[in-house]
């Protein structure tokens, strides 16, 4: 997983300038056109459109292919795929699992509606708080900001669900539950 992620840095490295985004753009507008590549003919510096070509093919957006330069931007899917998988959710749903329809990019957009999935939810949830100890209001916030933007709705639904125990000084401990994904 290690290494995908430092692709995906390393892509977003080079797509981070705006000449080398320019660049790659005019390549794959090009290809798309079925038209030659000539560095000269895509409106920068030869010198700077050489560099630039460079470090976008040690990136892994450009390739070579017969003496033309190729513009290949399906690896930036499956960067995006690395990353979105590398995310807390990602990490604790396993991919065939049917809970992961109400993720998106790896968080969640809108809560199941069916009782089951919501349990089952709540359940993985709970995974991504400590266990064993009291934790205040914003170390949930916390914890919980990795699954979702509506960490207050999130936290209710824990609670509401008998998953975490929340006293009146909103100290918040996790109830131990068997996990079925």
């Amino acid at each position: 997983m290690s290494a995908k992620l430092s692709a995906a840095a390393a892509a977003l490295q080079a797509l981070s300038n705006p000449t080398r985004l320019a660049i790659l753009a005019a390549i794959a507008d090009r290809n798309q056109r079925q038209v030659p590549v000539v560095l000269g003919e895509l409106g920068f510096d030869l010198r700077v459109v050489a560099k630039e070509v460079g470090r976008l093919t040690e990136a892994g957006l450009l390739a070579k292919v017969r003496g033309q330069l190729i513009a290949d931007l399906a690896p930036l899917g499956e960067l995006a795929e690395a990353v979105v998988e590398a995310t807390a959710l990602a990490r604790a749903i396993p991919p065939s699992s049917p809970l992961r329809r109400y993720l998106v990019h790896g968080r969640i957009e809108a809560l199941p509606k069916r009782p089951a999935d919501l349990d089952a939810f709540a359940a993985v949830l709970c995974t991504l708080l400590p266990n064993g100890r009291k934790l205040t209001e914003a170390e949930v916030n916390d914890c919980l900001a990795q699954a979702g933007d509506d960490v207050a709705g999130l936290r209710r639904l824990l609670v509401d669900l008998h998953f975490v125990r929340r006293n009146g000084s909103a100290e918040y401990e996790v109830i131990e539950h068997p996990i079925e994904v």
